[in-house]
């Protein structure tokens, strides 16, 4: 039987939805402490290496379009140089730049020479070496940076950890070394350069901040219960601020090493520059490590809670004991009435930023005198915070507006709050010319560092 079908018209056919594809989920990278410096001398007490600064293509979180362009040895953050007190530090510096550079050893008590300001003599030219050589002094967690066109070369790559042991402190059953850098967040979802500056860090707006943690985005670091960890941490950043937390921190150290006595804060702050050792005692369960939305113009902003890393626990147990760290005086050396130095922060808008009303290299050398106690008053009357960084030196803070602080502590960079005045103790005991400067770069750069002489 034939069946005409006369005067319809068969319905179209509708195509198979094609699924989207299923996202596909990677790990997190894995994290583990920046390679370390290679000791070229075997001799007990000597320690002998070799950075070279060059130009590099580092991608961060795989994106080619996006990364670092300056590295020390090929890698960001550069090799970790870890080292004992008393040691002979020798470090030959190739320029493989093609700019001048110099390396500043933040934090560190080192001959005027050895600084690596760079205010003097311009510099290490491109395709040329310096000797750094310097007698490591105090115990604790310091850092190494060019001090020339400084907020590029920071920018770019180029900073490195320094550890400074001393043979009497207990070891923890493992280190860590988390060095947190900031990057704007920009249209294409691309952390990175935007193409018009090569400064990531220039951000107010902590919703666009993404960190880094050893140059990776958003880590996993994998812990085993029971183990006992020492964690250096190190804000490289050149504008944005950490406000670091997660669950029972207990923090056993700050700029200058081993406080007086651990304390458990809920939230530490670094400001650029600011270094802060913690202990984990690791159990059953991890954590996240992350930071509040902070700001230099007000401090705790609008904004979520970002995750930084993620501590995986692998052979869960019982947390172990804290260690007992070695205890010191906890007492604040008594605030006198006098006043030697001032240093008034001021500026910022279309306007430099200024130190006593001066603006960077025109300013006035004031005077401490060697070996002697000088009581240092710093007054920020500017919008924003500074975090005060001296060379060469390390100073006590005794007081913030007139309220001494509850705990002796020694630092080399400070951060002073809006309308802030904060009273330091400066027991100048290395002589020379030293920078005294705004840790926020641009503000560096746009003026607001003078020069102390110790002599």
């Amino acid at each position: 039987m034939i069946v005409f079908l006369v005067g319809c018209q068969s319905p179209p056919v509708e195509e198979p939805a094609i699924p989207d594809p299923i996202p596909r989920v990677e790990a997190a990278p894995l994290l583990t402490s920046p390679a370390e410096a290679i000791d070229a001398d075997d001799t007990p007490g000597v320690f002998l290496t070799e950075l070279r600064p060059a130009p590099a293509v580092l991608s961060i979180e795989g994106e080619d379009v996006a990364g670092y362009s300056y590295a020390y040895d090929g890698q960001v953050p550069g090799p970790t140089l870890r080292v004992a007190v008393g040691d002979t530090v020798t470090t030959l510096l190739q320029n493989d730049l093609a700019d001048a550079t110099t390396v500043h050893w933040h934090g560190m008590q080192v001959p005027e020479a050895m600084d690596g300001a760079g205010w003097v003599d311009g510099g290490i030219a491109p395709g040329t070496a310096f000797t750094y050589t310097f007698t490591a002094g105090a115990p604790g967690t310091f850092w190494y940076h060019p001090h020339l066109d400084v907020g590029a070369q920071v920018d770019g790559g180029l900073y490195g950890v320094v550890i400074v042991e001393d043979p009497a402190e207990p070891v923890a059953d493992r280190e860590l070394v988390l060095v947190f850098d900031a990057w704007g967040e920009h249209d294409d979802g691309v952390p990175g350069l935007d193409g018009e500056s090569d400064d990531h860090h220039d951000l107010t707006d902590p919703a666009r901040t993404r960190w880094t943690v050893n140059g990776l985005v958003g880590p996993r670091f994998v812990a085993t219960g029971g183990e006992r960890i020492r964690v250096r941490t190190l804000n490289a950043s050149n504008t944005s601020y950490l406000a670091l937390g997660w669950p029972g921190m207990r923090q056993i150290g700050g700029d200058q090493g081993l406080w007086g006595a651990p304390e458990g804060p809920e939230v530490t702050v670094l400001a650029p520059g600011d270094r802060a050792e913690f202990e984990w005692d690791v159990g059953t369960e991890g954590f996240d490590v992350t930071t509040l939305p902070w700001v230099a113009a007000g401090g705790e902003a609008l904004g979520d809670t970002r995750t930084l890393l993620t501590v995986e626990v692998e052979e869960p147990a019982t947390a172990s004991a804290p260690i007992a760290w070695p205890t010191a005086d906890t007492w604040v050396s008594p605030d006198p009435a006098h006043t030697e130095l001032v240093y008034v922060f001021q500026g910022g808008g279309e306007g430099d930023w200024l130190i006593n009303g001066e603006a960077w290299p025109d300013v006035t050398r004031q005077v401490a005198a060697l070996g002697a106690d000088t009581i240092v008053e710093v007054r920020n009357l500017s919008a924003t915070n500074h975090p005060f960084h001296l060379h060469g030196q390390r100073f006590e803070v005794l007081s913030v507006d007139g309220v001494p602080v509850p705990a002796r502590r020694i630092e080399d960079t400070v951060d002073i709050g809006i309308r802030q005045r904060v009273r330091l103790l400066l027991h100048a005991d290395n002589p020379g010319d030293w920078l005294l400067h705004c840790h926020l770069l641009g503000h560096e750069e746009g003026g607001m560092m003078t020069v102390l002489g110790v002599e």
